[in-house]
């Protein structure tokens, strides 16, 4: 199915605009990126003594993971605060054994390592779903574990984005609700959700799709409609677990391709869970893990910069142009 095409592919797309009252009213309104969610002043506590999980030089620090421990017998016995976690105490592996992690403002880092080593309760610690055992997480230098239930809550919402294995999209809801939801969600109008909904979904080159539940799209369609859903908010970090892993191999290539042009034109950083080489190859970095730990001194660059299999998409993308076709 082709995606109607635009009239003008030279024009840029219009970006989307700040669509949540600031959080941080006490910042300059022109230095709020990312929906109000501003970075912070340096800390004056010690630099982390450690290489592992560190940004690329240059970069200003979007995310830090900093000695984080997961142990879900603690957290499951309603003593998340016991100064040593259970599992020390009993010999049990840790789903997170002292990990620290660093993102750069507008990174691209993919965390790899066999199933059960940690990836993903990682991406959940740092993202805000999950509290650690022990440790902290800051985005742009504060701890997000320390502030309200409901003040992390909007900043999930309106500074993260996230892209699932399966999409998680509303099957009851067409592709444009499922879109604009975060965004109702935060306060936006319907119309005016729906509207810059629209536009991400064109940019996915979904138009003909909009009024489609998910249960009438592909695969590769849906995660279409899961990558405009976590980019409509104009987030600061999209969190990716296994995006790919339930398309066929094109598929999952052109999705990546997609998501990684969108994120580098809206400056947003990525961390991306998956257990493939080849969509790894798609960041900047990789960090490594086993049994809760990272296992990189220093972690790799990309061996390689991929090129987009298709150019079209891509630079549609980047450019404002709709992609020349749709997922099938």
């Amino acid at each position: 199915m082709n995606a109607m095409q635009n009239n003008n592919p030279g024009a840029p797309m219009p970006q989307a605009p700040q669509n949540a009252p600031h959080p941080l009213p006490q910042t300059p309104a022109d230095a709020m990126p990312h929906n109000g969610y501003a970075p912070q002043p340096p800390m004056t506590a010690a630099p982390m003594p450690y290489p592992d999980g560190a940004p690329m030089g240059g970069q200003s620090l979007a995310l830090q993971g900093i000695d984080l421990v997961m142990d879900y017998n603690t957290s499951a016995s309603g003593n998340p605060a016991a100064t040593q976690p259970a599992a020390w105490q009993m010999g049990q592996p840790l789903a997170l054994n002292h990990a620290n992690f660093q993102l750069g403002e507008g990174e691209r880092v993919a965390i790899m390592g066999p199933s059960g080593s940690g990836k993903s309760t990682l991406l959940h610690v740092l993202a805000g779903i999950t509290k650690p055992t022990a440790g902290q997480v800051l985005f742009r230098g504060a701890n997000i574990d320390r502030i309200p239930d409901a003040e992390r809550t909007r900043m999930r919402r309106q500074a993260f984005g996230f892209v699932f294995q399966s999409g998680q999209l509303l099957p009851e809801l067409p592709a444009i609700e499922n879109v604009a939801l975060p965004l109702m969600l935060g306060g936006m109008a319907y119309s005016q959700a729906t509207d810059q909904a629209a536009m991400w979904l064109e940019r996915m080159g979904l138009r003909n799709l909009m009024r489609n539940r998910p249960g009438q799209m592909s695969g590769g369609q849906m995660q279409r409609v899961a990558i405009a859903r976590a980019l409509c908010v104009n987030p600061a970090i999209i969190f990716a677990d296994e995006p790919t892993g339930a398309l066929d191999q094109n598929t999952g290539h052109e999705v990546m391709n997609l998501l990684m042009q969108a994120a580098a034109a809206n400056n947003a950083a990525v961390v991306l869970v998956t257990h493939d080489p080849n969509i790894a190859a798609y960041c900047d970095r990789t960090v490594s893990m086993r049994d809760g730990m990272i296992l990189d001194a220093a972690n790799r660059r990309a061996g390689m910069q991929r090129q987009p299999q298709n150019d079209a998409p891509a630079q549609a993308v980047q450019m404002g142009a709709q992609p020349q076709g749709a997922l099938q």
